[in-house]
């Protein structure tokens, strides 16, 4: 069943190229992620912050919170990592 699943489901979705940054841009990586949620994983594993994490553009602190949204960004879009409690600054 799950063969089936795959094959309607089309191709997986490639990895592409994002930038991360933390909250006060002191770090930025580099991720490559197919999906949100592994964006989500990759950005919090590269910048050692303490789960959730949100992504926000960093150029304006638009959240990005569904896949449908995700799959608009360009490549190397920098999105800025947050932890709870911080917030979008310019």
């Amino acid at each position: 069943a799950s063969m089936t699943q795959q094959l309607l489901a089309g191709p997986a979705p490639r990895p592409r190229p994002y930038r991360v940054c933390n909250g006060d841009r002191s770090l930025r990586k580099g991720v490559m992620a197919p999906s949100l949620a592994e964006l989500l994983r990759q950005a919090q594993s590269a910048l050692a912050l303490p789960a959730p994490i949100v992504l926000v553009l960093d150029e304006d602190g638009t959240a990005v919170e569904t896949e449908s949204f995700f799959r608009t960004l360009e490549e190397g879009t920098t999105l800025m990592a947050l932890s709870k409690g911080q917030s979008w600054t310019a």
